[in-house]
């Protein structure tokens, strides 16, 4: 991981020219207790007293901490380090003053949770020696910086979450041979599990809800864990899961029909709505590319599905992905509330997201696919290999 934070240390370095800001501050204590979730990609050591983690557009990269840490962070050999013992305020301010930064960069945002780490006592303190040394007005939220930090993802980290990816492609296709009547969600979660454990791979979220498992017609949401429902034959089954490997996650969903005796194919309303799902998918999958904004590809999956009868799907078509299920800043997402600004953040190249749109079809369950593709200059590139028909079970 040394590696892969030495790359985004200096990636931020050349976001901050790019950007036209002079330095970047990430304030933190007791990590271990309230950690800002930016320090796993700049940071690979622990935090105690109050510290600064600075890097700066001419390069530097320093960090002012307590004197117990300094000697841990030193032996990295990322950071020059400063430690103090009595006061952090007078070796920060003899930095600041040195540097005399015009743009300071600091970790809070309305609307992106991995940009907004400095808690609000957190964000007392640090205004309070920025107004000492005054510069109080020259602080800016770090959203942008980070959300391209973490999108554009290097050729090592696509690597990883591919790696990620078709492990979890093999999981879903035991999960085909597995699945038949009378078995519960559970049943099929504890089956997961047990892959999962075998081959030593961790979660890409809580594993109480992954996988997550749906049988038939829902009443619960997209974020609940598998329950005792059994398996029925004539119902559509559909899978939510992720691995965590080598550091970096997959995210991906698949949806298959338990045939009844009598069939050898999904019903008439679940073929329809399936491939109206397939087609939303490839319609925003052909609009996405680096220089739009993600509401513009939620609009175009969202406007087909609704178009054809079907409800809006309640959440956002996709996210990123990367060492978390829910990676960076920017979403494909449409123009509500809950999301900000999110939406409207330009989409860069090698950001990799999630496409997910669902329909429910009554009486049989809910269909869904969820695929990750890299977004390149013109276009994107699947990184997991699209599902396009829905699979069938012999139940």
């Amino acid at each position: 991981m040394k590696e892969l934070v030495i790359e985004k240390v200096n990636q931020a370095v050349s976001l901050l020219k790019e950007y036209d800001y002079d330095m970047w501050i990430t304030f933190a204590r007791e990590i271990s207790v309230s950690p800002d979730p930016i320090l796993d990609y700049i940071f690979e050591d622990n935090l105690t007293w109050k510290s600064a983690i600075i890097i700066t557009a001419d390069g530097d990269k320093t960090a002012i901490v307590g004197s117990l840490d300094a000697e841990s962070i030193e032996r990295r050999g990322i950071y020059e380090v400063i430690p103090y013992i009595k006061s952090f305020k007078e070796p920060f301010i003899k930095f600041l003053k040195n540097k005399d930064p015009k743009k300071i960069l600091i970790n809070f945002s309305k609307d992106s949770p991995i940009a907004d780490g400095l808690s609000y006592g957190m964000y007392l303190n640090l205004i309070e020696v920025l107004k000492e040394a005054g510069y109080e007005d020259r602080i800016f939220s770090s959203e942008k910086l980070i959300s391209s930090l973490l999108g554009r993802k290097s050729e090592t980290e696509i690597k990883l979450v591919k790696n990620a990816i078709d492990e979890t492609l093999k999981i879903f296709d035991e999960v085909t041979a597995f699945l038949k009547e009378g078995i519960s969600e559970k049943d099929v979660a504890s089956f997961v599990k047990s892959k999962v454990k075998e081959r030593g791979f961790g979660y890409a979220w809580e594993e109480e809800m992954c996988p997550a498992v749906f049988a038939g017609p829902q009443t619960g949401g997209a974020h609940s864990g598998p329950t005792d429902k059994v398996i029925k034959k004539g119902e559509v089954v559909n899978m939510d899961f992720g691995i965590k490997l080598n550091g970096y996650v997959s995210d991906l969903q698949r949806t298959w029909y338990i045939l009844k005796d009598n069939e050898d194919d999904a019903p008439e309303p679940v073929k329809k709505a399936f491939k109206v799902l397939i087609e939303s998918v490839e319609k925003a999958a052909s609009a996405l590319k680096a220089g739009v904004k993600g509401i513009e590809i939620d609009t175009v999956a969202r406007e087909h599905i609704v178009k054809n009868g079907y409800p809006e799907y309640p959440h956002a078509l996709g996210h990123q992905v990367g060492r978390n299920a829910h990676d960076g800043a920017a979403l494909l997402a449409p123009k509500w509330e809950r999301y900000g600004n999110l939406p409207f953040l330009p989409i860069e190249e090698n950001m990799l997201f999630t496409i997910e749109p669902r329909i429910p079809v009554e009486g049989y369950g809910v269909v869904t696919v969820e695929d990750i593709v890299r977004v390149k200059k013109d276009g994107v590139e699947f990184l997991s290999s699209p599902q396009k028909e829905i699979i069938l079970v012999r139940g």
